[in-house]
């Protein structure tokens, strides 16, 4: 099929490579001109493993390409997939202006009969709002409206776009349920589940989905603070509570929290949609709060071990929001780096794939070559983000290599035997600390 990709952003070039990699004709494009030009060369925007190698070769067999404008990408497709952002408002209700925008754009150019498809977490209702749209821009034409939300996940987004665990197609006419059949009919052979829906519907499984992986991740956090008051562990808890199939052990991993561009923002755009619908949804309420409750916590024990931050060197391993991928949006472990640097200490950070320290946004962080540099003459080891590398760290040269044997777990990486016989503080979340006589209890 002729496919067009409007947005370049994480799911909107995993979608391209992925699309051209099933055979089709793919052209992407985004507002975003050097991008757009990065892209030709075969040069990717961001980390996730794969990404390059299907984009370079892609691009060589010539099933993907990349154009500068809405008009080129769009002139000859049978589908439209728009995967604009939906950033958050000050509300916390999603910023639809790029939906909109991209709707009205494809109106103007697109031939009539094309199905267009919101593959964007949007709210229930949008659908029929990119429809309204599409028609004010090109009365008179006839344009097709599907939904067809996406479920990648960052560091493994190539793999789940080509092994899904489900594809999830909500339409209200024939011809776009069948232009979608026709789109993932090579996975749909393969053995995927495809399910197919209303597009509101489909709208609101997405949002439905996002918010319980987030109820998850809070559900063990507060396990956390309560196995902290009693003395249990919330890693056995968890892990008993895994095993149960019903539950699952997914998003059971007590720390900082969730971040990353998807959940924290999905979060109050759901609650505040549910407000608008005529439902009040407090339980998003208290999965947001607990989730700021986890960050804080963390802080909170490197400010107690500590005692006064200002004169403190502490060294935060991780700033990515999970491993696999580089992304720091609304990071944790960037938010503690950012909340130690303004109570006065000294952050020195060290992530495998964050390496930038002339952006402005961390202009204001010593960024390492390595955990043993970041960790040199600190007072306190700040774990950040589950990267395979810290777990597997030399404990003994980097008790060498600090001021204070303090390392603060965000992420349960160690074993605490071990960090015991180590020789350090080592204080992880909702398990029994390790304390040293000199050390505050």
């Amino acid at each position: 099929m002729n496919v067009a990709v409007v947005g370049t952003g994480h799911v909107g070039l995993v979608t391209c490579v992925t699309l051209a990699a099933m055979g089709h004709e793919v052209v992407g494009t985004d507002v975003d001109r050097d991008r757009v030009a990065a892209l030709r060369r075969g040069s990717t925007p961001f980390f996730e493993p794969g990404l390059d190698d299907l984009l370079q070769r892609h691009l060589s067999d010539g099933h993907l390409r990349f154009a500068d404008t809405s008009a080129e990408a769009v002139a000859q497709a049978e589908v439209v997939l728009i995967c604009v952002g939906t950033p958050p408002r000050a509300t916390g209700e999603a910023n639809l202006v790029a939906v909109e925008g991209a709707a009205a754009e494809i109106a103007r150019f697109a031939q009539p009969g094309v199905v267009i498809v919101e593959k964007s977490t949007v709210p229930a209702g949008t659908a029929e709002r990119v429809r309204v749209t599409l028609a004010r821009e090109q009365p008179g034409a006839r344009f097709e409206v599907a939904s067809n939300p996406e479920f990648l996940r960052e560091g493994t987004a190539i793999d789940d776009a080509m092994h899904p665990s489900r594809i999830l197609v909500g339409a209200d006419s024939p011809k776009a349920a069948g232009a979608l059949r026709r789109l993932y009919a090579p996975l749909v052979e393969a053995g995927c589940r495809l399910i197919e829906c209303d597009l509101a519907t489909a709208e609101l499984a997405k949002h439905a989905c996002n918010a319980f992986l987030a109820l998850k991740v809070s559900f063990i956090n507060a396990i956390a603070r309560l196995s902290e008051l009693t003395g249990a562990d919330v890693v056995t808890v968890a892990e008993v509570m895994g095993t149960d199939p019903r539950i699952g052990s997914a998003f059971l991993q007590a720390g900082l929290g969730y971040g990353g561009y998807c959940l924290p923002k999905d979060i109050p755009a759901f609650e505040q949609f549910a407000q608008q619908a005529g439902y009040d949804f407090p339980l998003l309420r208290e999965v947001a709060r607990i989730n700021e409750e986890a960050l804080t916590t963390v802080f909170d024990r490197v400010r107690e071990s500590l005692w006064n931050l200002e004169g403190k060197r502490v060294a935060v391993l991780g700033l990515a929001y999970k491993p696999a991928t580089d992304d720091i949006r609304l990071s944790p472990a960037l938010e503690i780096a950012r909340r130690l640097h303004e109570g006065g200490a000294h952050v020195a950070a060290y992530d495998p794939r964050v390496s930038d320290a002339s952006s402005e946004e961390l202009d204001w962080l010593e960024i390492a070559p390595d955990a043993y540099e970041a960790a040199g003459g600190a007072h306190c080891v700040v774990i950040g983000t589950a990267w395979d590398e810290f777990g597997d760290i030399d404990l003994a040269r980097l008790r060498a290599a600090v001021a204070y044997p303090i390392v603060v777990d965000g992420r349960n990486l160690f074993d605490p035997a071990a960090m015991r016989e180590a020789g350090f503080d080592y204080y992880p979340v909702g398990r029994p600390f390790v304390i040293r006589d000199a050390a505050p209890r």
